[in-house]
């Protein structure tokens, strides 16, 4: 019996999963550098929601576009392989993607710093 498609199940199922579990982290986490290098909550909170949003859809989109499979699954142990290689393969993108928000995040905060000094 052919598995491929309980592995393209299993495979949306956990790609969502962690998308949204790490977006509403990233969410709620982030809030506080947004309102910091903002200086307005309320512009913070929609940009901050902003970002949440295009997190979801690049994601998603990345995840569905990983979706097809050109190896043939029978066995548990060939299921097991495929999600393996899919899901580190989300993870790291989910990774990389956070990094780059944490550096321009930090990078905006320094700009913002730099500019306020010199402007005393």
């Amino acid at each position: 019996m052919d598995l491929i498609l309980l592995t393209y199940g299993i495979y949306l199922l956990l790609s969502l999963l962690i998308t949204i579990w790490l977006g509403q982290h990233l969410y709620k986490s982030g809030r506080y550098f947004l309102v910091e290098a903002i200086d307005d909550e309320t512009v913070a909170d929609a940009v901050n929601r902003l970002l949440l949003v295009g997190f979801y859809l690049t994601n998603i989109a990345y995840a569905l576009l990983m979706l097809a499979e050109k190896k043939e699954v029978f066995t548990l142990q060939q299921l097991i392989e495929v999600l393996s290689q899919k899901m580190g393969l989300i993870i790291s993108v989910l990774a990389i993607m956070h990094f780059i928000n944490i550096a321009v995040a930090l990078l905006w905060r320094w700009y913002k710093q730099k500019n306020y000094l010199e402007g005393v």
